[in-house]
């Protein structure tokens, strides 16, 4: 998933954070997101650097970008005010310039749609319309990528380092709820419930 990030940007080991944010802002600027955020890649879903389809990851988003790069975190990092302000300034950017592209990305979804409905199938047609949509898609990463490169600069190596560590514990507590929250299921549903007995045979059998 990361493979197309800049080396400073894996060394830092903030590569998670900075792909939360373009998440946020990616899905934050569309007006289907909430329909997008689920969406496969025929659904023309939320892309994360690196390929179509990225997971998605555990962040809400906020004004310019989600909780982990518009809050609470940055503060945990002793983030300034004016490097926050810059920060949220990068994503809003990024926002607007992919706003036009995605609204773009919707008309040629539908044309997709379209053409693989149609009575004949035009397989020049479909193979021309996923170029140009993954011309697309490869222009959003770039840009995307560029202000997850931009944001790091603006925090001190210090900042990114406690950054990257706070990640880690978010990371290891959401597998611990997931992992919880399976073991729920497991044991007979959501809540934790006990598998209910098989009803009693009917009398005489």
């Amino acid at each position: 998933m990361f493979k197309r990030f800049s080396r400073p940007l894996q060394a830092l080991g903030v590569a998670a954070v900075m792909s939360a944010a373009a998440l946020g802002v990616h899905a934050q600027s569309r007006p289907d997101a909430p329909a997008a955020a689920a969406s496969g890649p025929m659904g023309h879903g939320p892309r994360m650097p690196g390929g179509p389809g990225g997971p998605g990851m555990h962040g809400m988003p906020g004004e310019g970008g989600p909780m982990f790069l518009g809050g609470r975190l940055l503060k945990d990092v002793g983030a300034s005010e004016a490097q926050q302000k810059q920060i949220r300034g990068i994503f809003e950017s990024a926002r607007k310039d992919l706003k036009a592209q995605h609204e773009q990305g919707r008309q040629w979804h539908d044309q997709m749609a379209a053409l693989l409905s149609a009575p004949t199938v035009d397989a020049a047609a479909v193979e021309q319309l996923r170029q140009q949509m993954n011309a697309q898609h490869e222009a959003e990463s770039k840009r995307m990528t560029q202000a997850m490169v931009d944001a790091a600069n603006v925090l001190t190596a210090d900042q990114r380092a406690k950054l990257g560590e706070l990640m880690k514990k978010h990371k290891a507590r959401m597998e611990e709820r997931l992992k919880h929250m399976r073991d729920r299921a497991g044991r007979g549903g959501p809540r934790g419930d006990a598998p209910m007995d098989a009803p009693p045979p009917p009398k005489g059998q």
